[in-house]
């Protein structure tokens, strides 16, 4: 293995290259195949479940075709004077009830025969029936009739007393035996419809109209997707009402489809796939039987060998090709890479100045990109010398302030306690916030400090301008107590109070306020310092500047020290206009 593998590093690139190219476009090719063949395969499966799926649903726009007009012809009844008439009679109480119950008879017998089977070819027999007298008033069928059966169970049929209760709307009864007009109670679906007193809503009766199930073929192509495709027709109690083979009528759909069939309502479609078949459902609107088609898997597939066949024998030919390609394509890459190695080891031993110099091809792009990458970091080191050079400065000129303020310190200390042995406490409290201001100032170990630490500090310097303008002005604070703990740069405070001291209360009538807020918003820290003072002009907020000499941080200190340590994103921001007060914002990152 070790062998094998030293062997293939110390190849000659071109040949390492052939040998990628090589590998690739098999790879390729073996793909493509896999995917020509995947599609071929998936294209012709989803091309025969969209034509089962069409021809499902085509078989129930035809079964609602078909029943659309068995629909109409149940309200012939209600819309008949006569047949109307004669459903609300009482024979009871007529001279010749026997007479005038056939003479009736004849004349509903009349008008089913000359209306109801010229207007659709399904209809196997027709049934109108009186439940006042509990009577056949009219039907199609003269030739048989149980009326044993009539008079003991047809009223306790279960879809008879479904029409019933329907009170007038239609009911498409599903795969049942016709006892009533047939000899060997032949397999029927049936379209039932109560007949109601438009006034009263009194149920005078039915009209029940029997579809013999070998009719709805009338329905249908029998397309066969497949060698053993199976279709079959489900009525709403989930029973089949059509399928190829005899024997499956009026079983359960679940005892011969299998558990794979759900049964589905309003005019939906269904999709079901498991190891061995595709199972295609669809669902009719008005009757809500459901036609099922079954594929089995097997036979989608038997048509791919010769296709697959043409798939490998054009990999072959191609591969041989793109042998070839791959050493023609080997040598043209080899010199300019020759060149981009060579421009490399100069870069890697120091010296940025170099340029590729290629342009042509994709090592073009890629000598491109290098010297545009050669140029950002020329680019980026001269921007981090410059920033540091800046923050050098900046640190010697912050260590040159902490030599007075260490002796100062010292020195007031002593001022401090002489002036407490002889009882002077306002000398002695002036002396105390002088004191904690020169401490906090003198701390070099780290640039970072709490919120606490400097709104302490910022108090200890207002307290002391306090003593010198006596009522002239007052301070207050609104800090956030969930952002006291969290640092921030020294010195951000101070100088914006004390520009607003010495500059916006300089010639006001009225009593200054500052007001310094500080708080947490989204992502960021926010500390706003806002006074009633004279206000700024675009002018001398350029040249604003601290007056303290004690540190010499300004305003643009300020900015370019937020700027240095957390980026453009962050800063400083003034809002003034003259006579209305002073607004300074600073936005820093929340460092916890």
């Amino acid at each position: 293995m070790k062998s094998f593998k030293k062997m293939v590093i110390n190849l000659h690139l071109r040949s390492k290259l052939i040998i990628a190219f090589t590998a690739i476009i098999m790879a390729s090719f073996l793909a493509i195949g896999g995917g020509l063949s995947w599609l071929f395969i998936h294209s012709n499966r989803d091309m025969l479940l969209d034509a089962a799926v069409k021809n499902n649903q085509q078989i129930t726009k035809n079964i609602d075709t078909a029943l659309q007009p068995l629909l109409s012809l149940s309200m012939y009844p209600v819309l008949d004077p006569q047949i109307y008439q004669i459903m609300e009679k009482d024979y009871s109480g007529l001279a010749y009830p026997l007479y005038e119950r056939q003479n009736d008879f004849d004349i509903v017998n009349s008008k089913i025969r000359n209306n109801f089977f010229l207007y659709s070819t399904l209809i196997d027999s027709v049934l109108i029936y009186q439940s006042k007298n509990h009577m056949v008033v009219g039907r199609s069928n003269l030739e048989y009739m149980n009326h044993s059966y009539f008079e003991n169970n047809f009223s306790n049929e279960t879809y008879i007393k479904e029409i019933l209760q329907k009170n007038g709307l239609y009911v498409a009864v599903g795969i049942h035996p016709d006892r009533l007009f047939s000899p060997k109670s032949d397999p029927v679906v049936s379209i039932g419809r109560a007949i109601i007193n438009p006034y009263s809503k009194e149920q005078l009766g039915l009209i029940l109209m029997n579809i013999d199930v070998n009719q709805l073929k009338e329905l249908w192509s029998d397309i066969q997707f497949t060698e053993n495709t199976k279709f079959y027709l489900v009525d709403d109690q989930k029973k089949i009402i059509y399928s190829q083979k005899y024997e499956e009528l009026g079983k359960n759909a679940e005892s011969v489809i299998g558990k794979d069939f759900t049964y589905i309502t309003g005019q939906k479609k269904e999709t079901k796939e498991n190891q061995e078949s595709y199972l295609i459902s669809a669902s009719s609107k008005i009757s809500n039987w459901q036609a099922v088609t079954i594929i089995p898997k097997h036979e989608l597939f038997q048509n791919l060998s010769f296709v697959i066949k043409i798939i490998i024998i054009m990999m072959l030919a191609f591969l041989l090709l793109s042998i070839f390609l791959s050493y023609y394509i080997a040598t043209t890459i080899t010199k300019p890479l020759s060149i981009l190695e060579e421009k490399m080891k100069q870069v890697s031993q120091g010296n940025l100045d170099v340029t590729i110099g290629i342009h042509e091809g994709e090592i073009g792009k890629i000598g491109k990109t290098i010297d545009r990458m050669l140029t950002e970091l020329r680019e980026l080191i001269q921007r981090i010398y410059k920033e540091e050079e800046e923050k050098r400065k900046l640190e010697i000129l912050a260590l040159q302030s902490q030599i007075r303020p260490h002796f100062m310190y010292n020195t007031i200390n002593v001022i401090k306690w002489m002036a407490k042995i002889q009882g002077a406490s306002g000398i002695e409290e002036a002396l105390s916030a002088f004191s904690a201001v020169i401490r906090f100032t003198a701390k070099t170990e780290n640039e970072l400090v709490t919120i606490n630490e400097e709104v302490e500090f910022t108090m200890n310097y207002t307290k002391i301008l306090d003593f010198r303008y006596f009522n002239k002005f007052e301070v207050s604070f609104e800090v956030d107590p969930q952002v006291r703990e969290y640092k921030t740069l020294k010195f951000l405070l101070q100088p914006l109070v004390e520009n607003s001291i010495f500059h916006a209360f300089d010639n006001i009538e009225h009593k200054g306020k500052v007001l310094i807020r500080i708080y947490e918003e989204s992502d960021h820290l926010v500390m706003l310092v806002s006074d009633n003072g004279r206000g700024i002009s675009e002018t001398e907020k350029e040249k604003a500047e601290g007056v303290d000499k004690l540190n010499s941080i300004g305003i643009k200190n300020i900015r370019k020290r937020i700027q240095l340590h957390f980026g453009e994103r962050y800063g400083l921001s003034i809002t003034a206009q003259e006579s209305s007060g002073t607004i300074a914002k600073i936005e820093v990152p929340i460092i916890k």
